[in-house]
């Protein structure tokens, strides 16, 4: 019997793309907010709107699954939608995109972490996988704007580091990581790579394949890293 493996977020261009790798190992349930997705076969999929009630109601549904789940890969976020944009400038700043960016960048995640780590195994190997971003990299930042999609993601990815700190203990076979996927061919890139060269801009199928092969090698001594698609660790 394959483990179970849920991708969270499955709509998205890299989810769907992953799905094909995790596929060959796992069991896999696509979980999006569409009632109907196109998944490949032998994919379950099903409809969340990750709301604490509906976060809830999936995990009992896995809780009752005969597989065990030993991967998550939660690819929910947001850059941008029709009518707000990633703002470059303080004086573009209000707290209903700001908000926005929060809700969907760093809450979700954070519950989609409290309510299905505890269906993962304590005991044995487990690996949970959820996509950040280098620009969320305080240290790193020289080039200013992005506000809301910065700090979602930076706050994102301290709401990883501080759960593997405790699930080192509770979960010690689990390995929690933050990832960078790199800049992908998505509708979230599209508005902002027009002027990319071509050997920095990657298609789904090449971020996947990169993916797949750090999530692979991942260990239970790498949780609590923040990491880029070559394996390399990112700074905070």
């Amino acid at each position: 019997m394959k483990p179970l493996a849920v991708v969270l977020g499955a709509n998205s261009a890299i989810a769907q793309a992953i799905i094909a790798h995790l596929n060959r190992h796992y069991q896999v349930l696509a979980v999006s907010r569409h009632e109907t997705m196109e998944v490949p076969e032998g994919v379950e999929h099903v409809q969340c709107d990750y709301s604490e009630s509906a976060l809830q109601s999936l995990a009992e549904k896995l809780q009752n699954r005969e597989e065990p789940l030993t991967l998550l890969f939660c690819a929910v976020g947001v850059l941008h939608r029709e009518g707000s944009m990633p703002e470059k400038k303080l004086a573009e700043l209000n707290s209903e995109q700001l908000t926005h960016y929060f809700a969907i960048n760093s809450i979700v995640p954070a519950l989609i972490l409290k309510y299905l780590i505890p269906v993962m195994p304590r005991s044995e190997p487990a690996k949970a996988i959820v996509l950040s971003a280098k620009i969320a990299g305080i240290s790193d930042n020289r080039l200013g704007g992005w506000y809301g999609y910065r700090a979602s993601k930076a706050a994102l990815n301290m709401l990883v580091k501080t759960a593997a700190v405790e699930l080192a203990r509770s979960h010690r076979k689990l390995c929690l990581v933050a990832m960078h996927p790199g800049t992908t061919d998505t509708p979230l890139s599209k508005p902002f790579t027009r002027s990319l060269p071509e050997d920095k801009l990657f298609t789904p199928a090449l971020t996947a394949e990169r993916l797949w092969s750090v999530i692979d090698a991942l260990r239970p001594e790498d949780t609590g890293r923040f990491v880029h698609w070559d394996g390399s660790d990112l700074p905070w």
